[in-house]
């Protein structure tokens, strides 16, 4: 995808397009956010590393952004880097097909990692683990109707964990569209990062309530 061919944002500009030339986010978990944040990476022709170990499934298609129904019962990872090759042939996509454990943390490499898992127990790895590569880390949570981003480039306490943290699906369910915000906002915030922003902060929406605020960290 020629980055001539695209209206830029004031926000980036040519000097932006420098910056991001040759970026890579590492992405665990490509569910409903992951899914709709790779997607948007791809098109900004960022170098994406994909980790993920479960399949698409038929009862989360509703927010599943990026596969097809074809796909379901499928690897998320082997169909997601078809395609995100088929949205931009250019762009490099590297996919593990793992489980997301402290031993393959050495699999996140590159400028930003995002966990899009919405999972307790990896959230608190990353959390651990990421700030030791001295990368910045995005933590994607959502659930209902509300998400929040987790924008990280310090050492933060375990119990940051708690600002973040949601009731489970199983408990309130998931409104569709909730998943492609949340994965958008955090496509967002990763542009950022990469662009510069050095600052640390949580993104909260509603998009039932039509209500965002940004919380400093």
């Amino acid at each position: 995808m020629k980055t001539d061919d695209r209206a830029r944002c004031k926000h980036i500009g040519d000097e932006g397009e420098k910056k991001l030339f040759g970026k890579t986010v590492s992405v665990a978990g490509l569910g409903g956010a992951g899914a709709k944040l790779i997607g948007l990476l791809a098109r900004e022709n960022l170098n994406l590393r994909l980790v993920d170990r479960g399949r698409v499934e038929e009862e989360d298609m509703h927010r599943l952004s990026l596969y097809y129904e074809e796909d379901i019962t499928k690897f998320k990872v082997k169909q997601a880097k078809a395609r995100l090759l088929a949205i931009n042939p250019t762009v490099q996509v590297k996919s593990f097909h793992e489980e997301i454990t402290d031993e393959s943390f050495f699999l996140f490499k590159g400028d930003v990692m995002v966990d899009a898992t919405n999972n307790d127990e990896i959230n608190a790895m990353t959390l651990v683990g990421v700030p030791k590569k001295k990368i910045p880390l995005l933590i994607v949570r959502y659930s209902g109707s509300k998400a929040r981003i987790l924008v990280l480039q310090k050492k933060a306490p375990a119990k940051l964990l708690e600002k973040i943290a949601f009731k489970g699906l199983e408990e309130e369910g998931v409104y569709g569209p909730i998943a492609s915000v949340a994965g958008s906002l955090a496509a967002g915030e990763v542009l950022k990062v990469l662009l510069g922003e050095k600052k640390s902060y949580i993104v909260e929406v509603d998009i039932w309530t039509s209500k965002m605020k940004v919380v400093k960290l």
